[in-house]
């Protein structure tokens, strides 16, 4: 490596630091992945605002399964 080629300490410390800056994400991303518990309540959340979202049809799929028991059990019983 030349004179020319070599970074100055401004230089250094910049990459060091970037380097430090890469590396703190890297970890906060692995430490998010391992947290299970944290994962599965953000997949809670999501199922609830999904079910909000479809409350009149999952009322109307629930009345139609209860219709549909209520006259399997009538027919059993005839």
């Amino acid at each position: 490596m030349t004179r020319d080629e070599r970074q100055t300490p401004e230089e250094l410390r910049g990459r060091v630091e970037a380097t430090r800056e890469e590396l703190g994400r890297t970890v906060e991303a692995l430490a998010a992945k391992t947290d299970v518990k944290a994962r599965a309540r953000e997949k809670a959340d999501q199922g609830m605002r999904l079910a909000r979202s479809h409350r009149t049809s999952l009322i109307a799929a629930a009345g139609a399964l209860a219709a549909l028991l209520v006259a399997l059990e009538v027919r059993r019983r005839h």
